[in-house]
Protein backbone atom coordinates (compact mmCIF):
# COMPACT_ATOMS: atom_id res chain seq x y z
CA UNK A 1 0.00 0.00 0.00
CA UNK A 2 1.54 3.30 -0.76
CA UNK A 3 1.44 6.63 1.21
CA UNK A 4 -1.34 7.80 -0.73
CA UNK A 5 -3.59 4.93 0.41
CA UNK A 6 -2.67 5.23 4.00
CA UNK A 7 -3.55 8.31 4.17
CA UNK A 8 -6.73 8.50 1.90
CA UNK A 9 -8.54 5.31 2.15
CA UNK A 10 -11.72 6.02 4.63
CA UNK A 11 -11.49 2.48 5.45
CA UNK A 12 -7.83 2.61 7.12
CA UNK A 13 -8.26 3.91 11.59
CA UNK A 14 -6.92 6.92 11.99
CA UNK A 15 -9.18 9.18 9.56
CA UNK A 16 -10.54 11.87 12.35
CA UNK A 17 -14.16 12.89 10.80
CA UNK A 18 -14.11 16.53 9.59
CA UNK A 19 -9.87 16.42 8.69
CA UNK A 20 -8.54 17.39 5.66
CA UNK A 21 -7.00 14.79 4.39
CA UNK A 22 -5.20 16.26 1.82
CA UNK A 23 -3.47 18.63 4.49
CA UNK A 24 -2.44 16.21 6.76
CA UNK A 25 -1.07 13.73 4.08
CA UNK A 26 1.25 16.92 2.75
CA UNK A 27 2.46 17.35 6.39
CA UNK A 28 2.80 13.57 6.78
CA UNK A 29 4.66 12.57 3.33
CA UNK A 30 7.71 14.25 3.83
CA UNK A 31 8.31 13.08 7.58
CA UNK A 32 7.33 9.91 6.85
CA UNK A 33 9.65 10.16 3.88
CA UNK A 34 12.42 11.06 6.69
CA UNK A 35 11.90 8.07 8.65
CA UNK A 36 11.62 5.45 5.82
CA UNK A 37 14.92 6.67 5.14
CA UNK A 38 16.20 5.43 8.38
CA UNK A 39 15.19 1.93 7.54
CA UNK A 40 17.89 -0.60 7.71
CA UNK A 41 18.40 -3.48 4.62
CA UNK A 42 16.05 -6.43 5.14
CA UNK A 43 13.95 -3.91 7.92
CA UNK A 44 10.61 -4.75 6.87
CA UNK A 45 7.57 -1.89 7.26
CA UNK A 46 4.48 -3.05 9.40
CA UNK A 47 2.57 0.21 9.50
CA UNK A 48 2.69 3.71 8.85
CA UNK A 49 0.86 7.02 10.20
CA UNK A 50 0.01 9.28 12.09
CA UNK A 51 0.80 9.54 16.28
CA UNK A 52 1.56 12.30 18.92
CA UNK A 53 3.50 12.96 21.64
CA UNK A 54 3.56 14.89 24.61
CA UNK A 55 5.22 18.21 24.57
CA UNK A 56 6.06 18.01 27.99
CA UNK A 57 5.41 15.52 30.62
CA UNK A 58 1.63 15.89 30.76
CA UNK A 59 -0.81 12.37 29.79
CA UNK A 60 -3.64 14.44 29.18
CA UNK A 61 -4.66 12.62 25.80
CA UNK A 62 -6.97 14.99 25.03
CA UNK A 63 -4.45 17.64 24.78
CA UNK A 64 -1.86 15.43 23.42
CA UNK A 65 -4.06 14.23 20.53
CA UNK A 66 -5.04 17.34 18.94
CA UNK A 67 -2.74 19.17 15.84
CA UNK A 68 -1.11 17.33 12.85
CA UNK A 69 0.65 15.11 15.37
CA UNK A 70 4.00 13.82 14.03
CA UNK A 71 4.22 10.83 11.62
CA UNK A 72 5.05 7.13 12.62
CA UNK A 73 6.83 3.88 11.57
CA UNK A 74 7.13 0.72 12.74
CA UNK A 75 9.11 -2.58 11.50
CA UNK A 76 9.77 -5.92 12.84
CA UNK A 77 12.55 -4.42 15.11
CA UNK A 78 11.35 -1.01 16.47
CA UNK A 79 8.84 1.80 16.49
CA UNK A 80 10.58 5.37 14.85
CA UNK A 81 8.73 9.12 14.81
CA UNK A 82 9.23 12.31 14.69
CA UNK A 83 7.35 15.85 14.52
CA UNK A 84 9.50 18.11 12.66
CA UNK A 85 11.41 18.13 9.20
CA UNK A 86 14.76 17.58 11.05
CA UNK A 87 16.62 14.64 11.07
CA UNK A 88 18.21 15.26 14.83
CA UNK A 89 14.30 15.31 16.03
CA UNK A 90 14.16 11.40 14.79
CA UNK A 91 12.95 9.74 17.87
CA UNK A 92 14.24 5.51 17.13
CA UNK A 93 12.96 2.91 20.02
CA UNK A 94 14.23 -0.64 18.98
CA UNK A 95 11.28 -3.14 21.10
CA UNK A 96 14.62 -4.81 22.52
CA UNK A 97 15.34 -2.06 25.05
CA UNK A 98 11.54 -1.81 26.45
CA UNK A 99 11.44 -3.18 30.08
CA UNK A 100 7.50 -2.39 30.24
CA UNK A 101 4.63 -0.71 29.11
CA UNK A 102 0.80 0.60 30.09
CA UNK A 103 -1.79 1.15 27.38
CA UNK A 104 -3.97 4.25 28.47
CA UNK A 105 -7.46 5.25 27.44
CA UNK A 106 -9.28 8.49 27.84
CA UNK A 107 -12.87 8.27 26.05
CA UNK A 108 -12.28 7.10 22.24
CA UNK A 109 -8.35 8.28 22.40
CA UNK A 110 -5.40 5.85 23.34
CA UNK A 111 -1.89 6.19 24.31
CA UNK A 112 1.05 4.06 25.14
CA UNK A 113 3.60 4.12 28.07
CA UNK A 114 7.26 2.99 27.19
CA UNK A 115 9.35 2.50 30.07
CA UNK A 116 12.69 1.56 28.52
CA UNK A 117 16.64 1.53 28.59
CA UNK A 118 18.33 5.44 28.65
CA UNK A 119 18.57 7.28 25.49
CA UNK A 120 19.30 10.49 24.83
CA UNK A 121 16.81 12.81 22.78
CA UNK A 122 16.29 16.16 21.49
CA UNK A 123 13.84 17.85 23.83
CA UNK A 124 11.88 21.11 24.11
CA UNK A 125 13.53 22.99 27.36
CA UNK A 126 12.69 26.43 28.88
CA UNK A 127 15.09 28.71 27.52
CA UNK A 128 14.57 30.89 30.33
CA UNK A 129 14.50 30.18 33.97
CA UNK A 130 14.66 32.65 37.70
CA UNK A 131 13.67 31.34 40.70
CA UNK A 132 10.41 29.55 40.19
CA UNK A 133 9.53 31.18 37.06
CA UNK A 134 10.70 29.73 33.31
CA UNK A 135 9.90 30.61 30.02
CA UNK A 136 10.52 30.92 26.62
CA UNK A 137 11.70 27.55 24.26
CA UNK A 138 15.05 25.98 23.45
CA UNK A 139 16.39 22.66 22.23
CA UNK A 140 18.49 20.51 24.74
CA UNK A 141 20.22 16.54 24.12
CA UNK A 142 18.50 15.17 27.16
CA UNK A 143 18.56 11.45 28.70
CA UNK A 144 15.46 9.79 28.62
CA UNK A 145 13.87 6.43 29.72
CA UNK A 146 9.92 6.62 28.86
CA UNK A 147 8.42 7.27 25.96
CA UNK A 148 4.91 8.19 25.12
CA UNK A 149 2.85 7.82 21.83
CA UNK A 150 -0.85 8.62 21.44
CA UNK A 151 -3.18 8.14 18.97
CA UNK A 152 -6.47 9.18 18.09
CA UNK A 153 -7.84 5.77 18.88
CA UNK A 154 -6.98 2.08 19.72
CA UNK A 155 -7.71 0.24 16.65
CA UNK A 156 -4.95 2.49 14.35
CA UNK A 157 -2.63 0.21 12.41
CA UNK A 158 0.47 1.86 13.85
CA UNK A 159 -1.12 1.03 17.30
CA UNK A 160 -1.98 -2.45 16.92
CA UNK A 161 1.43 -2.98 15.49
CA UNK A 162 3.35 -1.64 18.12
CA UNK A 163 1.38 -3.84 20.48
CA UNK A 164 1.87 -6.75 18.10
CA UNK A 165 5.59 -6.37 18.53
CA UNK A 166 5.87 -5.54 22.02
CA UNK A 167 4.05 -8.87 22.96
CA UNK A 168 5.82 -10.84 20.31
CA UNK A 169 9.34 -9.33 22.18
CA UNK A 170 7.91 -10.54 25.30
CA UNK A 171 7.89 -7.37 27.22
CA UNK A 172 5.53 -7.10 30.36
CA UNK A 173 2.32 -5.12 30.23
CA UNK A 174 1.35 -3.27 33.07
CA UNK A 175 -2.81 -3.38 33.81
CA UNK A 176 -4.05 -1.08 30.99
CA UNK A 177 -5.38 2.09 33.09
CA UNK A 178 -8.78 4.54 32.25
CA UNK A 179 -7.77 8.25 32.59
CA UNK A 180 -10.93 10.72 33.86
CA UNK A 181 -12.06 13.24 31.57
CA UNK A 182 -10.30 16.49 31.47
CA UNK A 183 -11.83 18.68 34.11
CA UNK A 184 -11.11 22.57 33.09
CA UNK A 185 -7.64 23.51 33.68
CA UNK A 186 -6.50 20.49 35.14
CA UNK A 187 -3.90 17.56 33.55
CA UNK A 188 -3.60 14.56 34.52
CA UNK A 189 -0.55 14.24 36.74
CA UNK A 190 2.06 11.73 36.29
CA UNK A 191 1.45 10.29 39.63
CA UNK A 192 -1.31 8.88 38.40
CA UNK A 193 0.92 6.87 36.49
CA UNK A 194 4.24 6.23 38.92
CA UNK A 195 3.25 2.59 40.13
CA UNK A 196 4.28 1.29 35.96
CA UNK A 197 7.38 2.62 37.24
CA UNK A 198 8.04 -0.54 39.69
CA UNK A 199 6.09 -3.08 37.52
CA UNK A 200 8.88 -4.70 36.05
CA UNK A 201 10.09 -5.62 39.53
CA UNK A 202 6.90 -6.77 40.27
CA UNK A 203 6.89 -8.87 37.33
Amino acid sequence: MTITDTLNDPRRPGILVGESVEMRADYLRPRLDLLRAQLEPGERLLAQGRAFEPYRDSYELSQLISGPGCAVVVTERRVLWVSRDDQRWVRILPFTVVRSYVELTQAHRYGLVLEHEGLERWQWVPAHRFLGWSWGDAEDLRPVRRSVLGFSRRDTAAAGAVRTQLQAAGVPAGAPRSLPKRQHGREVPYRVLRAQRHFGRQA
